[in-house]
């Protein structure tokens, strides 16, 4: 069982892209995610537990299923300064969690369900049902990091009602699932967006944080609003990370993020995918270049993510909109 979620795991990161990977994996070289995770889950009792990855350099989500439940409590998770929050994709009509060997919670888990753990506390599972969940790994340095961005205390702890639901949490990893099941279509600005997102409640709602130095209330400076647009327009074709566009404009990421939103008007992912659209439009309009062909080259991940985006963009699948044009 072991190497095949480890297999999982290895195709998942061979699927994403290649500069934001090897960031990555430097950033996470072990720790309780993915093949690892469904390792001490499914301990040696020969169930399937998989798990698909996705690696960003602030946060790693796992997701881990498996379809018959498992015989027995999982095994120790090494003890690290680290926290992992889950969420459960489906109602779970028995589970026990255990912290340092002693049991605190059992009975009925709901779909939608939040769990927060601290991996200083040795926490051990039991689901002898079947059961699907995402994992987010969060360090505690990243916490530290964040917290020193916003001008605020560090963070003692996270903490959530048992089994509550989060709505936040629930939408969120909802609109990841399709990143676990195709990274290739992930792009990295959109990850980077969820992943910030997440962070920031995770430490708000679940680690009380305030910030003691308030975010400005402007926006990018007129040469910030210009180099972000250069780099973004310059690399249509490419991925490109909030990391990159916040550097270049000397700024934290989460400042970043919201100044470019008050001064653009959108995300960075959400002009990013405009302007993908506007230069598919053209090619549209100037070549007799095939559908697959143009989504390449403006930077989407097959014609199919091409028709996604344009059609709600333009109101129209791009070859309807390229007849209608023409006509």
């Amino acid at each position: 069982m072991t190497s095949a979620s480890g297999q999982v795991l290895r195709q998942t990161e061979s699927s994403n892209h290649q500069g934001a990977r090897s960031r990555d994996r430097e950033a996470f070289e072990d720790g309780a995610f993915g093949a690892r995770m469904a390792a001490y889950l499914g301990r040696d009792d020969g169930q399937a537990v998989s798990a698909q990855t996705l690696l960003n350099s602030r946060l790693v989500v796992t997701g881990l299923r498996c379809d018959g439940g498992l015989t027995d409590v999982s095994a120790p998770v090494p003890a690290e300064k680290a926290f992992i929050v889950s969420v459960h994709l489906r109602d779970i009509p028995f589970h026990e969690l255990r912290l340092r060997s002693r049991v605190v919670h059992t009975g009925y888990h709901p779909q939608g369900g939040v769990n927060v753990f601290d991996l200083e506390d040795d926490p051990r599972f039991f689901f002898p049902s079947p059961f699907h969940c995402l994992h987010f790994y969060v360090r505690r340095a990243t916490l530290d990091a964040l917290t020193d961005e916003q001008g605020a205390r560090r963070i003692d702890t996270l903490s959530w009602p048992h089994g509550a639901i989060d709505e936040t949490v629930s939408h969120l990893g909802s609109a990841l699932l399709p990143a676990l099941n195709n990274p290739e279509n992930a792009g990295k600005l959109f990850l980077d967006h969820v992943v910030l997102a997440l962070n920031m409640h995770f430490a708000y709602a679940y680690g009380g944080m305030r910030s003691a130095a308030r975010m400005s209330r402007g926006g990018l400076a007129p040469w910030q609003e210009r180099r972000c647009k250069e780099l973004i327009n310059s690399r249509l074709s490419e991925q490109i990370s909030l990391r990159e566009l916040a550097k270049e404009c000397r700024l934290s990421i989460s400042h970043f993020a919201a100044a470019f939103r008050r001064t653009i008007g959108d995300s960075p992912h959400r002009w990013l995918m405009k302007r993908r659209v506007e230069a598919a439009k053209e090619m549209l309009l100037s070549s007799e270049l095939a559908l697959s062909a143009i989504a390449l080259d403006c930077g989407f991940a097959d014609q199919s993510h091409l028709t996604r985006v344009f059609t709600v963009m333009a109101g129209a699948p791009p070859g309807v909109w390229r007849r209608a044009q023409r006509n």
